[in-house]
């Protein structure tokens, strides 16, 4: 019988002696490896994320747009900022303004379709939604 168990200087040797009489054969491992070093991942910024759902809110009201990329989403940002005739310019016509520096991620799918209906759903749970209604047509109202 075969055991593998983790190398502690010292304690592994003695362990060793007392298992010796038995029909046990030992083998080690290190404790320190990179796989258990290395906890977690290094997290990106928000505006350096692609393939996402999102939702920008004004500041000074209850409404917000949901969209999607594909992109980078500080390119998107960058053109909701230039963008004078979207909903969310009419919106900020009326003197409102959107918090353009805490966009929230609302998912992250790699796969365009899936990455539509997600919009759609998100879209369709706001409260007070800028988005068009003709964002949401293709949406079977089951998914909700």
């Amino acid at each position: 019988t075969y055991f593998n168990v983790p190398y502690v200087k010292n304690i592994s040797e003695r362990f060793r002696y007392c298992v010796r009489d038995l029909d046990v054969r030992l083998s080690y491992t290190g404790i320190n490896t990179l796989r258990k070093i290395k906890v977690g991942k290094d997290y990106l910024l928000n505006d350096s994320r692609s393939n996402i759902v999102y939702k920008i809110n004004c500041t000074d009201c209850d409404a917000s747009y949901v969209g999607q990329t594909g992109r980078l989403l500080r390119t998107r940002i960058k053109e909701h900022r230039r963008n004078f005739t979207s909903v969310i310019a009419e919106h900020r016509a009326l003197n409102h303004t959107f918090d353009f520096d805490d966009v929230e991620i609302l998912d992250e799918e790699a796969f365009l379709g899936k990455r539509l209906i997600s919009e759609m759903i998100y879209i369709k749970r706001q409260k007070n939604a800028l988005n068009l209604q003709s964002d949401t047509v293709k949406l079977n109202t089951s998914c909700l």
